[in-house]
């Protein structure tokens, strides 16, 4: 007799102790046989006939999709979860299987050490690691771990062997001035995610790996979809959501696990002995209003709880939403690789340009204040209420100092509308401009590159 009594941060309980009381009384959907496992209150199976179920679930999400071929090397990113242990332990099982059912493709496991995210000590940050790495040589698999500061950085070096990594606290200061500029946790925990995203694919380049997969499952997915809408990226959610995200070309991020619910996960780790490592985040121990993310998570479990359907309904609804990717390398966002989603025409009003004129009218204020500048605290400095050469006032028209770098045209014409709000929560804008100038020097160099090969062919 199963007992799977998991709490999530919320305290939302997936499978209460009364379904326990139904299974006494049930038999198994498939089979006949005395249920053990009790899926959406109404749906009881046995021990085996769930297992076979959840495998033929994650081999169908593979093999329907024919992406994934024998000669790939595929990377996983682990990080102790439910979802990435149940991964490894199926991409595993299905290694062992009859020849002509085999997964053949080779599989490299990364973790990506967040400690400087929480603020963890180097003890509790190596503790992690070895948890980590006890977990994947379990399994069988080459295991490599990295700092989340990398992402900010060129890899220049070769991604070390988990065995061999040691944590520390060096470049730990450049990511925690760019999270602490960040005035909303919500802003925050959208940036460690894009961070997280383009060091996976970083990492899988320098290891030569054509493929990445990520753990995604469907409850995480329906959360992302709303969230992701509440945050002005509705034009991405095919590449956040999809089986598929090739924003990156030249390597794929799938989601072989994004037909799973959190209440399946629960119960193939419990059938299994899987022991998850559990791990800190942003969130972790604070209240469920503290980002837009965590309180949509609590909205969409709640609902759950109640309506049994709520995630099949919004993760489906999303599936069916179209391609978003772009063939022009010049076209997509500086900081998550997506298309660009702000371009305006003459022709028709959008909300962008609202924002903007709404922007604009805010920063106007009263009519008598536009040209007239009141520092009184340095006459000389204000020069008489001359705006040109006042450098103490801030209001708008009224000083000289230099606007901040992501403001200026260059960098907004490299950003998605979800990128932008970001960036504008940002109160230091010294912090992040060295990495996205980086980012968009190299595009700006491209551009000027295209424009002199068109004017020498003209």
């Amino acid at each position: 007799m199963c007992s799977l009594h998991d709490y999530d941060n919320d305290g939302v309980q997936f499978i209460t102790k009364e379904d326990d009381k139904v299974l006494d009384e049930m038999a198994c959907k498939k089979c006949s046989n005395k249920a053990e496992i009790l899926l959406r209150r109404k749906d009881s199976y046995c021990r085996d006939c769930f297992l076979m179920g959840a495998t033929h679930k994650f081999r169908a999400t593979l093999g329907k999709s024919k992406i994934v071929r024998p000669k790939d090397t595929v990377l996983v990113a682990y990080s102790g979860s439910e979802g990435s242990t149940a991964l490894l332990h199926l991409i595993k099982a299905g290694m062992h299987e009859l020849i002509h059912k085999r997964l053949v493709f080779k599989t490299i496991v990364v973790y990506i050490d967040e400690g400087a995210v929480t603020s963890q000590s180097i003890e509790e940050r190596q503790a992690n690691v070895a948890k980590i790495s006890k977990e994947i040589e379990n399994l069988g698999f080459i295991g490599y771990a990295i700092p989340l500061h990398k992402s900010l950085e060129e890899l220049d070096e070769t991604v070390q062997s988990i065995k061999l990594y040691k944590a520390s606290t060096e470049g730990d200061d450049t990511l925690s001035k760019i999270l602490n500029c960040l005035t909303s946790c919500t802003a925050k925990e959208e940036m460690i995610y894009r961070l997280r995203q383009r060091l996976l694919v970083s990492v899988g380049r320098q290891l030569k790996c054509n493929k990445i997969f990520v753990a995604d499952n469907a409850t995480k997915l329906a959360i992302r979809i709303l969230s992701n809408i509440s945050l002005g990226r509705g034009a991405q959610l095919p590449l956040d959501v999809g089986f598929v995200d090739n924003r990156f070309f030249d390597i794929g991020i799938l989601r072989p696990m994004r037909d799973f619910t959190k209440e399946e996960l629960l119960g193939y780790l419990m059938f299994h002995k899987l022991t998850v490592a559990r791990h800190s985040n942003l969130s972790t121990e604070k209240s469920s209003y503290n980002t837009l993310q965590t309180l949509t998570e609590k909205f969409v479990n709640g609902l759950e709880a109640e309506f049994y359907g709520t995630v099949s309904a919004v993760f489906r609804t999303g599936e069916k939403l179209g391609n978003a990717t772009s063939n022009d390398l010049t076209n997509i966002c500086a900081l998550c690789n997506a298309p660009l989603d702000t371009a305006i025409t003459d022709s028709e009003l959008c909300c962008i340009q609202a924002t903007a004129f709404s922007q604009m009218i805010s920063l106007e204020g009263p009519n008598d204040s536009n040209n007239k500048c009141d520092n009184t605290e340095n006459k000389d400095t204000a020069n008489d209420g001359n705006p040109d050469n006042c450098t103490k006032c801030h209001k708008h028209k009224c000083t000289t100092i230099e606007l901040p770098l992501f403001n200026s045209e260059n960098l907004k014409k490299y950003l998605c509308y979800g990128c932008t709000l970001i960036l504008q929560d940002i109160n230091d804008p010294k912090a992040i401009s060295p990495f996205l100038l980086r980012v968009t020097k190299k595009k700006l160099h491209l551009e000027k590159m295209r424009e002199e090969i068109s004017d020498f062919l003209l």
